[in-house]
This record gives structure tokens, C-alpha cells and sequence, in this order.
């Protein structure tokens, strides 16, 4: 009996240990692969970043609303080269990210005479790299940027045939639908036309499931076409980075980190062209979960990022909010942080 109770008890022993060590084999591979997961979510949005406003034409005319005929799933647009859709109450951000896919980067054209809005075609100083089917915005100060398809070049006149001017598509109305409630504008002679070709919209974004997702939108059938990248990601966090220092900089360097556009040159506007020329770089957290609960209980800290202070935009470190995630304490977690340079907008060549 005594040899029986001895081995008993040497049998529970080793099975509390097998048990243990299985409980923690799981939870390291989990956090391995949430390291693996959050990396290459990182590198794969870095690289869309650093394309961000390429070919989007003279910094002049960025923040631009853009009146386009493109679909209603694709909603309100403007010239700027990254949007931050900041989250609420623990929700994570979304970045949207947008560039030309033009074949070729020419300068913008201008238009030798004025242009109605009724009109199809127009004479412009130079056809240079324009094909049929290529996107054109025109611009001009003070107005909506509009956006039309050509459909013929004639190189020796000078002339571009598009198609017809759209109204400006303005905010979602409530009901779901897009309300196209401005006409369309005319341009005066001078006004510039940006040969954007076939644009190259991206967003990011993490759906209830906690997979990290990118959507592309598809110009030709007017719809998204979203995939996931990475799963276990229960949260992405983005910040501007401004030059908001007085007078003309040679050097941009980012002196304020904001969850939101700012009034980056103090002419009391917000977003517009003027502080697009000073937005210099993205900083962007990627939050990933492991798989297995932790074997040691439900007592996890937030993970932390390094973030911009909202009044100062200084960086420091910020909690994560994550009560949008279901007993988000009884998990590990890893964080991986990236700041990416806009080089398109530093260098002037958007």
C-alpha cells in the first residue's frame, strides 16, 4: 500500500509538470507567432507608406476635395496623401493611403483656355504622357479638384476629349447613400490638369476578428477588394508627424505628433495645402495578440506605444486601450512600432 500511495503520488507530479510545460510551450509559440504576424504587418505597411502622394501633382494642390464619378463605395475623397482615421474609445485607427500608378511622372499641364463644366474636351500646353483612360484632375485654387477620364488625345491640337464633369460627392447623408448636392465647376484658363493615370487607393484596417486588413479599391468595377494580412492583431494606432515651426524650413524635421490633421503653419486652416507641405512622417503602432490564453492568469498590463502628446506633441508613452477586446488581460502581447518618412512630400515630387 505504501509503494502503491508512493507511486501514485510521483504519477501526479509528473503530470502536473507535462501539463505545465505544455501550457507554457503553447503560450511562447503563441507570442512567436504574433511576433512573426505583427512584423510582417509592419513591413508590408511601411512600404505602402513610403509610396504615399506619389504623382499626385504640386503640393499646392493637395487637400483638395476631389468631385469624381467612381462609385458611392468609395465616398468622399481629397489630394492627401495618407488620411488617419482616428479611433474612438479603444478602437483602432485606420490608414488610408493614396498615390498615382501613372506609367510615367510628368509635370502638370495647363489649361490654355477656360473650361465649363458642360464641356467634354479641353486644350491644354502640353499632351506629354497622357493615354486614353487616364485619370486628370484639374485644379484650381479656391475650388474642388474634379477628376474625368480621357477618352482621345490629339497631340497636334493640343486637345484632350474626357468624359463629363461629375458633381462633387459630398459626406454620407445618414441613409447610406452619397448625396451629390454641388455642381460641377468651371475652370479658368491657367488652372493646372494632373495626369493621375490609374490611382492607387489602400486601406488598413483590423476587422472584429482581430485580422489586420487591406483593402484596395478597383477603379475599374468601382468596388473594394479587401484581404487579410495578418491575424491575431487587436489593434493599429497612426500619428502625424508636422514641421509646425514658424517661417520657411530648409531642414523638415517632425516637432509635433498629432492623432489628427493640424493647423501646421498657423493660418488658422486646417488640412490645408499648406499644412500637407509640412506633414513630414507617419509614426504607426501594430498591436498583436498571442493565440494562448497567458498560464499565468489574467493580470496583463495595456501594451504601450510611444505617441504624440496631445497638447504638446512631444512623445511619450501611451496605454493601448483595448476594452474592445474580450478579456483582453488574460492574453501576451506585442507591440512593434515604425516611423516612416514621407519622401514624396519631403522631396517635393507629389
Amino acid at each position: 500500500m505504501v509503494g502503491l500511495a508512493i507511486g501514485l503520488l510521483t504519477m501526479l507530479i509528473i503530470l502536473k509538470v507535462a501539463i505545465l510545460f505544455e501550457a507554457r510551450r503553447k503560450s511562447t509559440v503563441g507570442i512567436v507567432d504574433a511576433q512573426q504576424n505583427v512584423a510582417i504587418a509592419v513591413s508590408l505597411i511601411s512600404r505602402e507608406l513610403r509610396m504615399a502622394g506619389q504623382g499626385l501633382g504640386p503640393v499646392d494642390s493637395l487637400g483638395c476635395s476631389i468631385a469624381h464619378d467612381l462609385g458611392k463605395s468609395l465616398g468622399e475623397i481629397s489630394l492627401v496623401p495618407v488620411i488617419i482615421i482616428d479611433g474612438n474609445k479603444g478602437v483602432p485607427d485606420e490608414i488610408r493611403i493614396f498615390s498615382s500608378a501613372t506609367r510615367q511622372i510628368t509635370v502638370a499641364s495647363f489649361l490654355l483656355n477656360a473650361h465649363a463644366a458642360s464641356d467634354k474636351s479641353m486644350q491644354i500646353d502640353s499632351t506629354l504622357g497622357i493615354q486614353t483612360n487616364d485619370y486628370l484632375l484639374l485644379y484650381e485654387s479656391g475650388k474642388p479638384c474634379s477628376l474625368v477620364q480621357a477618352t482621345a488625345i490629339s497631340p497636334s491640337a493640343y486637345r484632350v476629349d474626357h468624359s463629363s464633369m461629375p458633381f462633387l460627392s459630398t459626406a454620407n447623408n445618414g441613409t447610406g447613400n452619397l448625396r451629390e448636392s454641388l455642381a460641377a465647376s468651371d475652370y479658368a484658363a491657367g488652372s493646372l490638369v494632373i495626369n493621375l493615370g490609374s490611382l492607387h487607393l489602400v486601406r488598413y484596417a483590423t476587422d472584429s476578428n482581430n485580422h489586420l486588413q487591406t483593402s484596395r479599391y478597383i477603379w475599374t468595377s468601382s468596388l473594394w477588394q479587401t484581404a487579410g494580412m495578418a491575424s491575431g492583431i487587436v489593434s493599429l494606432q497612426a500619428q502625424y508627424g508636422f514641421d509646425d515651426r514658424s517661417g520657411l524650413q530648409t531642414s523638415p524635421q517632425v516637432t509635433f505628433w498629432s492623432s489628427s490633421l493640424i493647423d501646421a503653419d498657423g493660418n488658422k486652416k486646417i488640412g490645408d495645402a499648406n499644412d500637407l507641405k509640412r506633414l513630414i512622417a507617419i509614426r504607426f503602432a501594430v498591436v498583436a495578440r498571442s493565440s494562448e490564453r497567458n498560464d499565468q492568469g489574467c493580470n496583463a498590463d495595456l501594451p504601450q506605444w510611444t505617441a504624440g502628446d496631445p497638447s504638446t506633441g512631444k512623445l511619450k508613452l501611451v496605454d493601448i486601450d483595448l476594452t474592445h477586446v474580450a478579456d483582453w488581460n488574460c492574453y501576451r502581447y506585442r507591440v512593434l512600432e515604425a516611423e516612416v518618412p514621407l519622401r514624396n512630400l519631403i522631396w517635393n515630387d507629389s
